[in-house]
């Protein structure tokens, strides 16, 4: 009987360190890193820099928590009825999120834009029902699921956005970009998923498709701004003014359409190994 209050307290421990490394790895490690580069950044530019101290990084962890309560606040739930893994993966969402706008902007991200994106959120799911598994699926709060996902998706996307946007509000085109990405990981999804398998397995792809997806069209966001950048003075100041300031994103969506394309034929030729296979916990890595 005496061991009995000694493990009692060893399982306190365990849990307690086991907590403290989940919230260094998802939430402060994401943070750190962009407080860290942007010191460097300002360092190498000749720009005085305070460091990554910790006036900032509170302001962050902040801007996080709010952005993680906004995600949960229309859950219907009480935070203590939230699974442990949803409400990690809503917390570590949202500071990878804060983290790429602070990269961007070089400041946290304000209670309004955490309201907006929350609210982009909320406006997808309604059009994406086919994402939420239904209520005698596995998988619990499975809209807090989709919200997470969907900002790991966004993640880098908020950051191209917040650094150029075409001259469009970010709001508006951070919510044309979402809904795009949802749709086209959804297409991508329906040619790519192998007859039988299960809603739960058909998400699983449809959400690592969806995150591809974010990264391609980062990349071609940042492709079009580079060749807006580089091009002539005149000539960029003739383009813009005969499309009245607000740049065309056509070529942006034909170089994600294009990459996108690419990406599902390369997979349709891909047989994976049996060792690298995804297993069932794939919803919540």
């Amino acid at each position: 009987m005496a061991d009995g209050p000694q493990q009692n307290r060893d399982a306190a421990s365990q849990a307690r360190m086991q907590t403290l490394l989940l919230t260094f790895r998802q939430v402060g490690m994401p943070l750190l890193t962009a407080l860290t580069e942007a010191s460097n950044a300002a360092a190498g530019e000749g720009k005085p820099s305070a460091g990554a101290n910790s006036e900032q990084f509170s302001a962050l962890i902040d801007s996080t928590v709010n952005l993680s309560r906004e995600l949960a606040s229309q859950l219907g739930a009480e935070e203590d009825q939230l699974d442990a893994w949803v409400r990690w993966s809503l917390a570590g969402a949202a500071s990878q999120v804060v983290a790429a706008h602070f990269k961007a902007t070089g400041q946290p991200l304000p209670p309004e834009q955490a309201q907006k994106l929350s609210s982009i959120a909320i406006e997808l799911q309604s059009k994406f029902k086919a994402q939420i598994p239904a209520g005698n699926e596995p998988i619990p709060n499975t809209v807090a699921t989709f919200r997470a996902k969907m900002m790991e998706a966004m993640v880098p996307v908020v950051g191209a956005i917040a650094q150029y946007s075409f001259g469009r509000a970010e709001h508006g085109l951070l919510a044309e970009v979402a809904e795009k990405l949802i749709k086209t990981a959804d297409q991508v999804t329906r040619a790519l998923a192998p007859a039988g398998c299960t809603p739960e397995q058909w998400r699983l792809l449809c959400w690592n498709v969806l995150k591809a997806s974010g990264q391609i069209y980062t990349e071609s966001h940042y492709a079009e701004a580079d060749r807006l950048l580089y091009m002539n003075p005149d000539d960029r100041a003739a383009y813009f003014a005969q499309h009245g300031q607000i740049v065309p994103m056509a070529q942006v969506w034909q170089a994600f359409n294009q990459r996108m394309a690419m990406l599902a034929t390369l997979a349709t030729y891909l047989e994976v190994p049996s060792s690298a296979q995804l297993d069932g916990e794939g919803w919540q890595s």
